[in-house]
């Protein structure tokens, strides 16, 4: 079984062995990130060249020192496989993990159970996103196409800690703490959202805290009207409406 972890410290487990200190240095990293991260199932020998040679242009040399490269890293990795010539794919042994690809489908996992009104299923889901998305994915590589892949997962955080402040809201009791807590969290990573502020207005609310829910309206409404011109929508609106109620 193999087991790399991407976010974070970066890490390659075969077998029960740490392995990435085997590793020949930051392409051969890098080569193995590119080839685990499941928004690249299979990447082709020109672009794997490119990216590991960035900024620098790959020279009349690369292929050569990439063809040693890849027999190295295939040795370390082993039973995992690098199949492919033209294009290559990282082809694992059965029970292995890759902490990106279980955080990915975590949560389409906790927001298929979400629609179902499973909250327990979904609140277990998306915490298992959260756990992995909470730390930096690759913090060691500046590169172009990990930012990208940064602001794809920083998405995915966003919507796990949305799908989790649900899930707790509905299970009630000793979760609402967790749920403001995920609230306010959201409100802090996408202050123009108002996801974050609906859930949070909602937590205190159901935590008898009906002044600091309207608090809450009161910031969403200053935010959006100071940074873009604009009024909270209707979701918000209820939202608020329901707090007015006698």
């Amino acid at each position: 079984m193999v087991r790399i972890q991407l976010h974070g410290r970066f890490a390659v487990v075969v077998d029960g062995r740490p392995v990435e200190q085997e590793l020949p240095g930051r392409r051969a990293r890098v080569l193995v990130a590119l080839l685990a991260d499941p928004r690249r199932p299979v990447v082709d020998r020109v672009t794997l060249l490119e990216l590991l040679w960035h900024p620098a242009v790959p020279g009349p040399g690369a292929a050569a020192t990439f063809a040693a490269l890849l027999s190295k890293v295939r040795t370390v990795l082993a039973p995992a496989e690098i199949r492919g010539r033209g294009s290559l794919q990282l082809v694992l042994p059965p029970g292995s993990i890759v902490d990106t690809a279980v955080a990915e489908a975590a949560l389409h996992s906790a927001e298929a159970a979400a629609a179902r009104h499973d909250w327990r299923r979904a609140w277990t889901q998306a915490l298992s996103t959260l756990f992995v998305t909470q730390r930096p994915f690759l913090p060691d590589v500046d590169d172009t196409w990990a930012d990208d892949r940064r602001a794809v997962l920083a998405h995915v955080h966003r919507r796990a800690l949305g799908c989790y402040a649900e899930a707790c809201l509905q299970l009630g009791g000793a979760e609402l703490a967790a749920a403001e807590r995920s609230a306010r969290r959201l409100v802090a990573l996408d202050p123009h959202s108002e996801t974050g502020y609906c859930l949070l207005m909602r937590a205190l609310a159901q935590r008898g805290d009906r002044g600091g829910a309207l608090d809450v309206f009161g910031e969403l409404r200053r935010v959006l009207r100071d940074d873009l011109g604009a009024s909270p929508g209707p979701i918000a609106a209820a939202v608020h409406r329901g707090l007015l109620a006698p």
